[in-house]
């Protein structure tokens, strides 16, 4: 018998060494490699899934690298909730995948749960977390693939046996969808505590988009942005984010690596954190970065004084704000002209376009200011990043706006081609991108990240499919918001996108 089988058997033995040990105090622990030595003295780091989402699709990269995780399950007694918060404070927890099934609906409904469901939405929306649920429950309309959904959905594990009491006191009922008030209820629970659902339909989708969330959380991903090659400002956005990673090494010492793929019509930009780096650092340390690249062109001697409370010798300091001030100064030049060209790309649009409907020179000055209040301010260097989505225009006070709005909606079409190049999105996609941008609030630049990655048919499968799931999720929360008739059409455009 060779090595690699001897340590596969004492791993085996162990792993159900832990497994009874674990059942004697209610609790399951599924190991995919023991820690040993000085990391016992720690506490061990875990993913929980609460629910039947551990598949093994789901877990491989776990078991690859040899993180331990856990399975609770939500539809139980109030004392075993109290052993599921308990969890976060015996380990480190990574990350939380839950899958909802009809009975984990209703006791995160019931009364009788309020306080301990505050506490651990409260602790799971602390750590990055994917919410499961098969679209049938949220919509109440049961599809071609419930029956797949259904086959699955008691997967009964018998070393989970007290997380199953509720479960099977509630079987009757376990195939029926929630009531519209409960899922409203609970879809209210979940805004309050900035976490989305995403519903799927197949067993197979849940699989997929569980273990892309998976790989990259375990790769801790911190960052990650989907921008449009026709979009303004893309070539500085990449300059910027260049400049970003190194000053988060050079200047902040953290061990962040970046990675970027293209696309045939785009690129995807993913920052990874080494140990210690937390996904909400970020924005912290974006506008730390910001600033210091402005005081490098406003104000050189700020940015120094700024770098001097950071562990950097003289030299360093001097070399560093040398070299971003030059940066930051190219960069202001190249976000001004770009705006520019792009303002004077919008006029020659319109002038070919609109010839026929507008006459007057007092009408091409109109349309010429909702133009000039229509395309993003370059504010700053930032501003390559912070793109204004909103592209519909606003007139000021001063200004008396009387034109046929045949011509405001060319106006529209123009100036969102020019900005957010969406050249390649249609009528659905180009209303989901202004839904997206009145309701989306904190997720705004994820989902609209996730139309132009949906729309891209060169862009990963994974991918198409989490911003997929991702936006149909969007829509169900925003529907009382937007009606049922544009929920309808918005969904079926996502739903026919090819290849999905």
């Amino acid at each position: 018998m060779n090595l690699l089988s001897v340590l596969g058997n004492w791993q085996q033995s162990l792993t159900r060494q832990c497994t009874r040990q674990a059942r004697n105090c209610g609790v399951i622990r599924k190991y995919a490699t023991p820690n040993i030595g000085n990391e016992m003295l720690e506490k061990q780091k875990i993913v929980l899934f609460l629910g039947n989402a551990d598949r093994e699709g789901v877990t491989a990269k776990l078991k690859a690298v040899g993180t331990l995780y856990k399975r609770k399950m939500l539809e139980s007694s109030l004392e075993n909730w109290k052993k599921i918060i308990d969890i976060f404070s015996e380990f480190e927890v990574t990350s939380v995948v839950v899958k909802l099934t009809n009975t984990s609906f209703y006791i995160l409904f019931d009364e009788e749960y309020k306080d301990l469901r505050e506490e651990l939405l409260g602790l799971i929306s602390t750590k990055p977390n994917l919410f499961l649920s098969h679209e049938s429950l949220i919509t109440g309309e049961k599809g071609n693939d419930y029956g797949e959904y259904i086959a699955q959905l008691n997967d009964y594990d018998p070393e989970l046996d007290e997380d199953y009491q509720f479960l099977r006191s509630h079987y009757d009922d376990i195939f029926q969808p929630p009531d519209s008030q409960i899922v409203g209820e609970v879809l209210s629970l979940f805004e309050r505590h900035d976490i989305s659902i995403i519903p799927y339909q197949k067993n197979v989708e849940m699989i997929l988009i569980a273990s892309s969330f998976i790989d990259k959380n375990e790769s801790n991903l911190i960052f990650r942005i989907y921008v449009p090659s026709e979009r303004m400002w893309v070539n500085e956005a990449e300059k910027l984010l260049q400049l970003f990673r190194e000053y988060l090494h050079k200047v902040s010492g953290l061990n962040v690596r970046q990675d970027q793929y293209r696309t045939n019509q785009g690129v995807v930009y993913e920052f990874f954190g080494g140990d210690g780096v937390e996904p909400n650092l970020l924005p912290e340390k974006f506008d730390e970065f910001s600033s210091f690249m402005e005081s490098c062109v406003s104000n050189p001697e700020a940015a120094q004084a700024l770098l001097e409370s950071k562990d950097l010798n003289k030299t360093e300091i001097i070399n560093l704000v040398e070299r971003y001030s030059k940066e930051a100064r190219r960069l202001h030049i190249d976000i001004k002209q770009e705006r520019e060209r792009k303002i004077l790309a919008i006029r020659h649009g319109l002038e070919s376009e609109l010839s026929e409907y507008v006459r007057t020179d007092h009408d091409w000055e109109v349309i010429g200011r909702i133009v000039e209040a229509s395309v993003p301010s370059a504010g700053g260097v930032s501003s390559a990043l912070t793109i204004d989505m909103k592209v519909q225009p606003t007139p000021n006070n001063n200004l008396t706006v009387n034109i046929n709005p045949q011509i405001i909606e060319a106006v529209n079409g123009v100036v969102a081609q020019q900005i957010i190049g969406d050249q390649h999105l249609g009528t659905d996609a180009k209303k989901l991108l202004e839904i997206i941008d009145q309701y989306a609030g904190k997720d705004k630049a994820i989902l609209a990240s996730s139309v132009h990655e949906l729309s891209d048919e060169s862009a990963k499968t994974e991918d198409r499919m989490t911003a997929k799931h991702r936006l149909k999720g969007f829509l169900i929360s925003a529907g009382s918001k937007i009606g049922d008739v544009t929920t309808g059409v918005l969904q079926s455009y996502i739903e026919n996108q090819i290849g999905l």
